[in-house]
């Protein structure tokens, strides 16, 4: 394969509790230790970061030297990161996510072949862009549906209350 066709590789990896065996990433072993909002975690990759918990979501550390901020927050199907490099939020769903801020940092996953970057995000847009024509489709059924009983209803309770006053009128007399 040259190197201008760049196919989607399958990921190839292993997670355990304390050790992650990746193709790209190699192995590396991590061991955690916190208590009360402070810790400290030595990875055999990126060395030793110590930690502290500002809140639930956010913290702050050091990292071979260099200060670390990270914030995340979830709410529904949006998540919220904010970190020293910025503010994203992106849209999560069952194939991947779309980042609305950094489109490049998007994922998209079908059949167990991950695609990130320009071309995951486009696949997520059309994902997107499907899904709203579905819902639209759908609750315009659902209204059609609702008129149309409604009108049914109407058209029988019309129908019911000239036959009674027909009744009516025609046993009096």
């Amino acid at each position: 394969m040259s190197s201008n066709n760049k196919a989607p590789k399958k990921r190839i990896e292993y997670r355990g509790k304390n050790i992650r065996a990746s193709r790209t990433g190699g192995i590396s072993v991590t061991e955690t230790i916190s208590e009360d909002g402070y810790g400290a975690t030595i990875n055999t990759n990126h060395g030793l970061r110590l930690h502290k918990k500002l809140f639930k979501g956010a913290r702050m550390g050091f990292q071979r030297g260099n200060f670390q901020f990270i914030g995340r927050y979830k709410s529904g199907p949006f998540n919220f990161n904010i970190s020293k490099g910025g503010v994203s939020t992106s849209i999560k769903n069952k194939r991947g996510s779309y980042n609305l801020f950094k489109p490049n940092y998007s994922s998209f996953k079908l059949a167990g072949v991950q695609v990130r970057g320009k071309n995951a995000a486009a696949l997520q847009l059309i994902g997107i862009v499907w899904s709203l024509v579905a819902t639209v489709f759908k609750l315009l059924w659902h209204i059609g549906v609702a008129a149309l009983w409604l009108v049914f209803l109407t058209i029988k309770w019309v129908v019911d209350f000239v036959i009674g006053f027909y009744n009516g009128y025609k046993s009096s007399g």
